[in-house]
């Protein structure tokens, strides 16, 4: 029997906000890649002064204060850790980087990568407390809460084009009992909440943190993940994400990693529970890992209208080509407003292997004394959600191949980054000059491995706002 009366709380870790996420996972992730695989001692130590001196400035974690090494080792352990799964243990005990953090560094998807934890998100899982773990358990807890929600709002949006608020998924379905043990279908979550709402049955609203932190994690991982859009009220099936939603409607109803068939009585199954999950968790799903992430063209449209989910918008199938494809024609509408005779010295050249840029363009207006000087352009692209803060604690990396740090070396004034950002409400796009003296000069940190350039907003030259 379903009582959407009978509450109860399976939290998960507390992250940061959607904004501060996807700034910071770049430099989560790349840390990880950096260091792994090594010994969980090692790991920790570098992890340690890594951190310590991205966020404090002070290069030894040990003459850190004991707040800020709390919050550094909750930065490692339970956001990068728990929360993202970017790094996992293996059976000969080392830290290593994760598929979900490979997929990353590769692909430069931020919302692909969301889709995977959102996917592999259980309750009970390994990565809370082992009391809280063993609490849901004994409570028989069963259930994959983002792959219910996907389906919740789907069944809404097909039985009555329904706009469920984030309150009502909450009460009814995230902190409800019966729902949380896997005994209850959408269908009977739909017709309780479209039954108050018709009899005008009001109830409790949860509230404050205890009430509603750990549902707003979760709305928040389904935000990044590009699966669902939202206002401060409602949340919604976001339409052009219908290839990944539908993987999200043919999950089983059973969650895929079987947390019962360890004994919770035994330490070392315990311990080998941990490892499992963590193994679990921190592995990109295979059917998501092809879906790339598509942007709707008017967010507003969704709310107004539920829609038949379609293929519109942005995609981010052909990432490079499209990040090319806009800087290209940037730079001939640049040239073209400053004279209109030197626009055929744009020439688009990614398709050129061996150049190590993507782009020939000139200095133009942005040059007057030397307007016809050569200005060698390489695009790097990124799929992210939010816009990047370019703050102070702001920091990016992206990989450059041995041919384009050659070309950076060589025409190091002329040579060009050009970073793009396909995000949901714009396009933003950052240029880098000279990256190779930024590199001599400290100002960007480069890694020979596969030429990872790290760097922060003191590095952009200049923003662009693309034309429309």
């Amino acid at each position: 029997m379903y009582n959407p009366d009978n509450q109860y709380r399976c939290t998960i870790i507390r992250g940061k906000s959607q904004s501060e996420m996807e700034d910071l996972l770049p430099f989560y992730a790349q840390t990880v890649h950096k260091i792994c695989p090594c010994k969980k001692k090692e790991f920790d130590i570098r992890c340690n002064d890594i951190l310590s001196d991205f966020f404090y400035h002070i290069s030894t974690f040990s003459e850190l204060p004991n707040d800020n090494q709390k919050t550094v080792r909750n930065h490692i352990t339970e956001i990068m850790g728990k929360l993202l799964g970017l790094y996992f243990t293996n059976e000969e005990g080392l830290i290593c980087e994760s598929t979900n953090c490979i997929h990353l560094n590769q692909h430069h998807d931020y919302p692909t990568f969301f889709k995977s934890i959102c996917y592999n998100l259980q309750f009970p899982n390994a990565a809370s407390n082992t009391n809280f773990m063993t609490q849901h358990m004994k409570n028989g807890i069963n259930i994959k809460p983002l792959c219910y929600v996907v389906c919740l709002l789907e069944y809404a949006r097909l039985n009555g084009n329904l706009l469920l608020t984030k309150q009502e998924i909450g009460y009814y379905a995230l902190n409800n009992f019966e729902v949380l043990q896997g005994k209850v279908s959408e269908k009977e979550v739909y017709e309780q909440i479209k039954y108050d709402r018709d009899n005008k049955i009001r109830k409790n609203k949860l509230y404050g943190s205890h009430d509603w932190q750990h549902i707003k994690e979760m709305f928040n991982l389904l935000n990044l993940s590009n699966l669902c859009l939202s206002d401060k009220d409602y949340i919604w099936l976001n339409k052009d994400e219908s290839k990944a939603i539908d993987i999200f409607l043919n999950y089983k109803e059973n969650p895929t990693f079987d947390i019962y068939k360890y004994n919770i009585n035994e330490q070392k199954e315990i311990e080998q529970l941990k490892l499992d999950w963590q193994f679990y968790y921190s592995s990109m799903f295979s059917e998501i890992s092809k879906i790339e992430t598509q942007f709707t063209a008017n967010v507003n449209d969704q709310k107004k209208e539920i829609r038949q989910r379609g293929s519109v918008g942005i995609t981010t199938v052909e990432l490079g080509d499209q990040g090319e494809s806009l800087v290209y024609k940037m730079e001939k509408e640049r040239v073209r407003k400053y004279k209109e005779r030197l626009v055929n010295k744009v020439l688009l050249l990614g398709k050129t292997k061996g150049l190590g840029y993507d782009i020939s363009s000139i200095e133009a207006d942005e040059n007057p004394q030397n307007p016809e000087f050569a200005r060698y352009i390489e695009v790097k692209s990124t799929t992210r959600i939010t816009k990047p803060s370019f703050d102070n604690n702001w920091t990016d990396s992206i990989n450059l191949t041995a041919k384009e740090w050659v070309a950076a070396k060589q025409y190091r004034e002329y040579y060009n980054i050009y970073r793009v950002y396909f995000t949901r409400e714009e396009t933003i796009i950052i240029r880098i000059q000279n990256p190779f003296k930024m590199y001599e000069e400290g100002e960007i940190e480069v890694f020979p491995t596969i030429y990872q350039m790290d760097f922060n907003n003191s590095a952009i030259t200049k923003q662009y706002f693309p034309m429309k």
